[in-house]
């Protein structure tokens, strides 16, 4: 049997425009593709489509963080109901916990932190 010969494949050029842009477009791509500023209307409507995105890019990184470090503070518990803790392992972790100092009230990042930081120190009192 002689050998089977492949089709040659056909290139297709790139279109000389480029796409029209679809619904979903941000103005700013369409202006960019007609090659001007978008005006100040438009500009402000801009603005505030991605502050509206960045607010909601802010609620579900914070739902995230918030869901992640519950879980990691419910495992703490967990792993304090269920392990063997000698009284010195106890006082010092029963004294990490109540040196914490936060202010709910006023929502900082830093108390955030430091919460953080006294159940990473839990777990590491554990493990010694």
């Amino acid at each position: 049997m002689p050998p089977v010969k492949k089709p040659a494949r056909k290139t297709v050029p790139p279109p000389a425009h480029p796409p029209a842009p679809g619904p979903e477009a941000v103005p700013a791509e369409i202006a960019k593709s007609l090659g001007r500023k978008p005006s100040r209307k438009m500009a402000r409507e801009m603005l505030i489509l991605e502050t509206r995105r960045l607010r909601a890019v802010f609620t579900e990184i914070a739902e995230r963080y918030v869901a992640e470090m519950e879980a990691r503070i419910a495992s703490a518990v967990q792993a304090i109901e269920t392990k063997p803790l000698s009284p010195g392992k106890i006082d010092a972790m029963l004294k990490v916990v109540r040196d914490l100092t936060v202010k709910p009230q006023k929502g900082r990042r830093k108390d955030l932190t430091r919460i953080e930081r006294v159940t990473e120190a839990l777990f590491q009192t554990m493990e010694e």
